[in-house]
């Protein structure tokens, strides 16, 4: 199965539920499912559903984005709102590198299922990684899957109409040396 990335903009201060609200649009457009099944938390925090094992998905949202991944494997995906960034972290980069580089430690630990933690003890990323590019103009998206996968990216014009804006594809990096898709 490929995995499937939502992606949407929303009114700050509605992210964590337009995220919700997402996720059960995607569910019902690319499986069928009319209902968010039951949620849990595993001990890093990371949702899933305990009783749909073939259904790994997570979600993110920041300064009015919001994205869900969907795949039959574990999955992490992050947004972040470009801006200037923090100047402690971020020493001397520009606003886009730090923030590709940020979302992909960020989804490679929520992959794992791991909390803030780990993301602020691992430097690295997991190669498998891709940046989404132009998925959400003005925010980075990058998704971390658990194995070399088509990606599927669907920009939703309007959660609650359900409405698409554009759709992408990324096909899976080619074997090479240093296989790394982020930053």
């Amino acid at each position: 199965m490929e995995v499937v990335v939502y992606a949407a903009r929303c009114a700050p201060g509605g992210e964590h539920q337009a995220a919700w609200d997402l996720l059960a649009l995607a569910l019902e457009r690319e499986r069928g499912i009319s209902s968010l099944p039951e949620t849990a938390e595993g001990a890093g925090g990371k949702p899933f559903f305990p009783d749909r094992p073939d259904l790994c998905f997570n979600l993110s949202h920041s300064r009015g984005g919001v994205v869900c991944a969907l795949h039959d494997k574990a999955v992490g995906v992050d947004i972040e709102g470009l801006r200037q960034p923090p100047r402690r972290l971020g020493r001397g980069m520009g606003s886009e590198e730090f923030f590709r580089r940020w979302t992909a430690r960020e989804a490679s630990v929520k992959h794992r299922g791991g909390g803030i933690a780990d993301l602020l003890r691992e430097e690295e990323w997991d190669p498998l990684c891709r940046c989404l590019e132009g998925l959400l103009p003005g925010w980075v998206v990058t998704v971390c899957p658990s194995e070399p996968s088509v990606i599927r990216g669907v920009q939703i014009g309007d959660i609650g109409a359900g409405t698409v804006s554009a759709a992408f594809r990324w096909e899976p990096p080619a074997p090479a040396g240093d296989s790394r898709q982020c930053p």
